[in-house]
C-alpha cells in the first residue's frame, strides 16, 4: 500500500495515509497467513477426499487379483493427475506461510508477495487445466481463489484489479498456445474477467468501508487527544490568571466565560504597597483576536512580557505599561495579525487615585458610592497598530474613594445578541450595571458573578466570543464611617 494509493488520498493528510499503510500492512500479515494456512489445510483435505473418491471409484467392483491388477494403472494415473493440481498450490501456500512466519518478508513487500502468490495459483490452475496436466477446471479454481483473497486479504479494488488483469493475461496466452479458435480465445478470457469483475466489485466495497472506518476511528482517537490536551492546557491557562482578592482595601475579583476550552481574554494584577501606607493595585485587562489555541498562545507570551514589566518596576503606571504593551505587540505579534486591546489600570487607596490608560478597549464603568457611572473611554490605539514612535497612551488620572467600585470587560459581553439578533452593546451593559447597583451594597455581591448571568440571560444561542468581566471594589472601613458620621454630625451641629 503506497502513500499514492487513490484509496488513501480521502484520508486527506500525509499523517492519515501514513498511519492507514501501517495499519493496513498489519492487517495485511495477520490475514496473509490465515489465507494461506488455510489454502494448505483445504487443499490437503479436498486432494485427501478426491483420492479416497477416486480410488473407492476405481476398484469398486473388483473381485480378486485379476479384477484389480487391470484397473491398478488407471488408478496410479488419475492419482497422479489430481496430486499434480493440488501438490503444487500446497506447496507454494505452506512455503509462503512459513516465509512469513520466520519474518523473511517485511510487510512493504508483503502486499506484492500475495499478489504473487494469487496469480501465480491461478495462473497454474489455466495452464493445468488447459493442457490437461492434471485434474482442474481453471477458470473456476482461479476465480474462486481470486474470490477469496478479496474478501479475505485487505486488497484495494486497483490491487485486486492487477491481480484480476494479470489472471485475463495468463488465461488468454493459456489459451493462444493450446491453439484454440478466435471465438474460444476471445470468449474464455472474458468469461473470466466477468467473473473477476465480483471478486474486484468486492474488493472495492470492503477497502471503502475499511478505510472510513479507519478514518473515524483516528478521528475519534485524535478527538479524545485534543481534548485531553486542551484540559491540561486549560489548567495552565488558567494558572496564569491572578488569585481573586476578598480582603484588604482593594479587591478584586472576576468571572470568565470562554467560547472554547480556552480562550484569549486574560487578566494580570500585581498588588503593593501605597504611596501613604495604602494599598497599590495594578491590573491589566487584555483581549486578544481570535479565540481558542492561538489566541491562549498568545496570552502565554504576553503573560510573560507583564511578570518582566513589572518584575523591573513595581509600581509602573499605566501608560508606561500601555506603551510597553504595544511596543511588544507590534515587533512580535503584528505580523502575524494578531492585535490585543488592553485596559491597564493603577489604584492607590493611600492617595484616593485611579490611573488609566487603554488601548482600543471597551469603555470601562467607575461607579461612584453615590450610584452615579462614568465611562471610562478609549485613550489610545488597539496594540500592535502603530510602532513606538506613533503610540500614545494618554493616561488619565481620576479619584478612586471608598464606596466606589471599577468594571471592566471584554467584547465578549457586548457583542451578545439576543434572539432576534440585537447586540447587548456598550449602552445595554451599561444598563445592566445601573439596574444593579443598589444591590451592590449588599454583603457577598459580586458585580462581576451577577453581571456575567445577565449577560448569559440576554444572549441567545452559545457565545460568539470569549467574555471576562472583572471588578475592582474599594469597600468602606468601620473607621471611614465612623469618620463620616463624625463630619456629618459636626456640619449639623450635634454634640455627642
Amino acid at each position: 500500500m503506497s502513500l499514492g494509493d487513490p484509496t488513501t488520498k480521502g484520508l486527506h493528510t500525509a499523517e492519515f495515509a501514513g498511519e492507514f499503510e501501517a495499519h493496513t500492512l498489519r492487517l495485511l500479515k495477520k490475514r496473509f497467513t490465515f489465507f494461506c494456512a488455510f489454502g494448505a489445510i483445504f487443499g490437503l483435505v479436498v486432494t485427501s477426499v478426491v483420492l479416497v473418491v477416486m480410488l473407492f471409484t476405481e476398484f469398486s467392483g473388483a473381485k480378486g487379483a485379476v479384477g484389480v491388477l487391470p484397473k491398478l494403472w488407471g488408478a496410479i494415473y488419475n492419482t497422479a493427475k489430481a496430486m499434480g493440481t493440488s501438490v503444487v498450490p500446497i506447496v507454494a501456500y505452506a512455503a509462503s506461510l512459513l516465509y512469513v512466519l520466520k519474518g523473511k518478508v517485511k510487510e512493504q513487500a508483503l502486499l506484492r508477495m500475495s499478489q504473487y502468490l494469487v496469480f501465480g495459483v491461478g495462473a497454474f490452475h489455466f495452464f493445468v487445466s488447459g493442457f490437461e496436466w492434471a485434474t482442474s477446471i481453471g477458470w473456476l479454481e482461479a476465480s474462486l481463489l481470486l474470490f477469496f483473497a478479496c474478501v479475505l486479504l485487505p486488497w484495494s479494488a486497483h490491487q485486486a484489479m492487477m491481480v484480476a488483469g494479470a489472471l485475463v493475461a495468463a488465461h488468454l496466452v493459456s489459451m493462444v498456445l493450446q491453439g484454440r479458435s478466435f471465438a474460444e480465445i476471445v470468449g474464455w478470457p472474458m468469461l473470466s474477467a466477468g467473473l473477476f469483475a465480483l471478486s474486484v466489485l468486492i474488493a472495492w466495497g470492503k477497502h471503502s468501508r475499511y478505510s472510513q472506518q479507519f478514518k473515524f476511528a483516528v478521528i475519534q482517537q485524535r478527538y479524545g487527544e485534543v481534548r485531553r490536551e486542551l484540559t491540561d492546557a486549560r489548567k495552565i491557562h488558567e494558572a496564569l490568571f491572578p488569585a481573586k482578592i476578598e480582603e484588604g482595601e482593594l479587591r478584586l475579583s472576576y468571572e470568565y466565560e470562554p467560547m472554547r476550552q480556552i480562550g484569549g481574554d486574560y487578566l494580570y494584577a500585581h498588588e503593593g504597597p501605597g504611596v501613604s501606607g495604602g494599598r497599590r493595585l495594578s491590573v491589566v485587562l487584555m483581549d486578544v483576536t481570535g479565540h481558542g489555541i492561538p489566541a491562549a498562545l498568545t496570552v502565554n507570551r504576553l503573560h510573560g512580557e507583564l511578570e518582566r514589566v513589572f518584575a523591573e518596576d513595581p509600581s509602573i503606571d499605566p501608560g508606561r505599561v500601555l506603551t510597553l504593551l504595544n511596543r511588544y505587540v507590534h515587533l512580535t505579534l503584528a505580523t502575524h495579525s494578531v492585535y490585543v486591546t488592553a485596559l491597564c489600570v493603577r489604584i492607590d487607596s493611600g492617595v484616593n487615585t485611579l490611573e488609566y490608560a487603554s488601548g482600543g478597549h471597551p469603555p470601562a464603568f467607575l461607579v461612584a458610592v453615590d450610584g452615579t457611572i462614568r465611562e471610562l473611554q478609549s485613550t489610545a490605539l488597539v496594540l500592535g497598530a502603530c510602532a513606538a514612535v506613533d503610540f500614545d497612551a494618554a493616561p488619565i488620572a481620576t479619584e478612586f474613594m471608598p464606596g466606589d467600585a471599577l468594571v471592566a470587560y471584554t467584547d465578549g459581553a457586548i457583542e451578545a445578541r439576543d434572539r432576534s439578533g440585537r447586540m447587548l452593546g456598550v449602552q445595554g451593559f451599561l444598563r445592566m450595571v445601573a439596574s444593579v447597583t443598589g444591590a451592590a451594597r449588599a454583603s457577598g455581591f459580586s458585580w462581576a458573578k451577577q453581571l456575567l448571568s445577565n449577560v448569559e440571560h440576554f444572549r441567545y444561542g452559545p457565545a460568539a466570543d470569549d467574555t471576562l468581566v472583572i471588578e475592582i471594589t474599594r469597600p468602606v472601613t468601620t473607621a471611614e464611617r465612623l469618620s463620616a458620621r463624625t463630619t456629618a454630625a459636626v456640619g449639623s451641629g450635634a454634640t455627642f
